[in-house]
């Protein structure tokens, strides 16, 4: 009897966690969806393609195992990796190599890239307020090949804001988004600072991005393509 109990009562704190919780992103097992790039003449730059693998409890936490492979903008696989995702304690965290752009991977083709990166958290999307911040991130890629190291360089994701709450019409449907704002400081040798605007739905992740310079102007953006939930 004790056993059920604390089993009813395991099972019930999961359960306001993951409803507290808003997953930016397909929570079902073998859901696919596909994030495509595109430069500022609407030419496709490249894609990458998500799958869910599997998702785990750990008492209030809820994560999520994704595979991303990404292709140029002639369709060749350029890298796959797996990162993960979670929600904890009412919060939604993913990795910071979910937001790397398949155009910035091209750069890379047939070297090899060792990412190291922090988790980034997303708002509630019921209760996120305009306006207000959110925490930072830092990534940090070393490139080498065969015979030699290239470099490192380091993207520091800063001044994170709530942008707006709106609806965001893509190739894959419309949807209430969450649009987060931030700025991107690039470290490899010189500073470069940039920023970028995203639309997050829930149980889809990512809509639209877009990429600016550090003048303002759009650079670049990207788009959900494909979306299949199972």
């Amino acid at each position: 009897m004790k056993n059920c109990i604390l089993l009813i009562c395991t099972l019930l704190s999961l359960n306001i966690a993951a409803q507290n919780c808003t997953p930016f992103l397909p929570t079902s097992v073998g859901s696919t969806w596909e994030i495509t790039s595109y430069n500022t003449k609407d030419k496709i730059e490249g894609k990458t393609a998500y799958e869910l693998l599997e998702t785990t409890s750990d008492g209030d936490n809820i994560s999520f195992k994704i595979k991303a492979v990404n292709y140029d903008k002639k369709g060749e696989e350029l890298a796959s990796n797996t990162f993960e995702a979670a929600c904890k304690e009412g919060k939604f965290h993913f990795d910071m190599e979910f937001a790397i752009d398949a155009s910035m991977m091209d750069a890379y083709k047939n070297m090899d890239v060792d990412i190291d990166a922090t988790d980034l958290e997303l708002p509630n999307i019921e209760t996120a307020v305009v306006g207000s911040t959110l925490p930072d991130g830092t990534l940090t890629m070393t490139v080498s090949n065969s015979t030699m190291s290239i470099g490192t360089f380091t993207v520091n994701t800063v001044n994170r804001k709530v942008e707006a709450r709106e609806k965001y019409v893509s190739p894959a449907g419309e949807f209430d988004c969450v649009v987060i704002s931030q700025t991107n400081q690039t470290k490899m040798m010189i500073k470069i600072e940039t920023s970028s605007k995203e639309w997050y739905a829930e149980g889809v992740g990512i809509v639209r991005s877009e990429f600016y310079n550090k003048k303002g102007t759009l650079k670049g953006y990207s788009l959900l393509t494909a979306l299949t939930v199972k």
